[in-house]
């Protein structure tokens, strides 16, 4: 056998595996409804950015998250007055 047809071979065969089978009765699933539901909550034009419509915890969390960059530019700043202006002796 060459290398063509055996490539040929294996593409075919798994090609077999990949396929799905298509559903018999014209029903959704119900995971792909809630799928669909959370799509469109996302998409809901409401002037909110995407990493905040999640809920109160996306806003918890959104809050924490500026809270502590603004603690570590704090430190930041204060380490560099401290390296700026050391303490005399």
């Amino acid at each position: 056998m060459s290398c063509k047809n055996v490539a040929h071979l294996i593409l075919r065969n798994s090609r077999q595996f990949s396929r799905t089978a298509t559903a018999s009765s014209g029903e959704v699933a119900e995971g792909y409804k809630q799928l669909k539901h959370i799509q469109a909550k996302f998409q809901k034009p409401d002037g909110k950015p995407v990493f905040l419509k999640g809920g109160a915890m996306d806003n918890a969390l959104f809050s924490l998250t500026v809270a502590l960059s603004l603690v570590g530019l704090a430190g930041i700043g204060k380490l560099f007055y401290e390296l700026s202006y050391p303490k005399k002796e």
